[in-house]
């Protein structure tokens, strides 16, 4: 009967849709089933709100080192490969902001695309306008056009017509501005500015939380917070460092507040901020994690660093002298996902696009391991 096939196909894991070529390549009938609207919507329905977790699936991530970035995955799913000395400087809503030096003088010397890891498809965008001032630091982000409205993130990449907005942040001897880039329009908005408190800009994966943005400044005291309804930016106190040396990763709770995770000598460290007004930082600490007992033996030979923080999922990737980590927070599963520990960044790809749907339905599009 149809309707048991459908609802048997409806249980194959979202983590591998290269399953779901497979059963589309049975039979037409099969095939029909798989790509229909109905249960396109159902399996996203079923899958998302399994277990409580609105979040869709890590697919793998994406590490930057050296002059290049790699996409290390975690399914079935794997994009086409990047070439062209490209480096990741963010990645959400399906969708990768990257980054190619052209000249010696970063970041103005510096070309900014985005890269929709589903379709295969790659944006460049155009040179950003520094001038008058002159960045001292930087970062970016890039987001669906709709995040600071009510958007699920379904359909926001993989030619599902959904513009984004690209974030630059950037500081001078005594400013910081921001600068929004929106697909829709292809401009660059007027840089908005205020004073910042003798920071500079650190090279940290942002956040997303509720309607605002978040980029940590280098010394790991402070955040700069860049509200996207008003376009307003603020300073966020973080909690104070237990070492010089530590660094701090910011990321959205599951309930949608601020919170950042720092690393000890064997411990993680999670704070939550309560407060929701702009520049307010009342933190908690919420959990201490020992990792003497979740990683194997002699993995901490080294340090650990916490290096990424999975917004609203609850994972956070981990690196020791061993390799790197994943840890899942509420169920405390620990994965080695690479041995390499030589990159600069690491980027998670979380997206509920599954391109299989789309090369079962025409037999095109990017590779999806099957």
């Amino acid at each position: 009967m149809e309707e048991l096939v459908e609802e048997v196909l409806l249980r194959f894991p979202p983590a591998d849709p290269a399953s779901l070529v497979r059963a589309a390549l049975v039979c037409r009938r099969w095939r029909r089933i798989v790509t229909g609207p109905r249960f396109r919507r159902r399996y996203r329905d079923l899958h998302l709100h399994r277990g409580g977790s609105p979040s869709p699936p890590m697919l793998g991530f994406l590490s930057s080192a050296g002059a290049g970035t790699r996409f290390v995955p975690s399914s079935t799913f794997r994009p086409a490969p990047l070439f062209g000395g490209w480096r990741a400087l963010d990645a959400r809503h399906g969708r990768a902001l990257l980054r190619r030096d052209t000249g010696h003088d970063a970041p103005v010397d510096c070309e900014l695309a985005v890269w929709d890891l589903a379709a295969g498809r790659r944006t460049d965008l155009p040179r950003l306008p520094w001038a008058p001032h002159y960045p001292y630091s930087w970062n970016a982000a890039v987001l669906c056009s709709a995040a600071a409205a009510a958007c699920d993130h379904l359909d926001c990449s993989g030619g599902g017509g959904v513009h984004f907005l690209v974030v630059v942040v950037d500081t001078n001897h005594a400013e910081m501005f921001a600068h929004v880039y929106s697909s829709e329009t292809g401009t660059w908005s007027a840089p908005a500015s205020a004073r910042h408190p003798d920071d500079n800009v650190d090279f940290a994966p942002s956040a997303l939380a509720g309607n605002a943005l978040y980029f940590a400044f280098q010394t790991g005291a402070a955040a700069l917070e860049f509200d996207l309804r008003t376009r307003e930016m603020a300073v966020v106190r973080l909690p104070p460092p237990r070492f010089d040396w530590q660094r701090v990763v910011l990321a959205a709770r599951d309930d949608g507040l601020l919170g950042l995770a720092t690393a000890g000598k064997s411990t993680i460290y999670l704070w939550a901020r309560e407060a929701r007004r702009p520049g307010d930082g009342n933190w908690v600490q919420t959990r201490a994690i020992e990792l003497d007992t979740l990683l194997p033996a002699g993995a901490i030979s080294a340090f650990p660093d916490v290096v990424s923080f999975v917004d609203g999922v609850g994972v956070v990737f981990v690196r020791t002298g061993d390799g790197l980590f994943t840890i899942d927070l509420k169920s405390l599963q620990v994965t080695k996902v690479s041995r390499d520990t030589a990159f600069s960044s690491i980027f998670p790809y979380i997206s509920f696009h599954t391109p299989a749907l789309e090369v079962a339905s025409t037999g095109e599009g990017p590779s999806s391991g099957a």
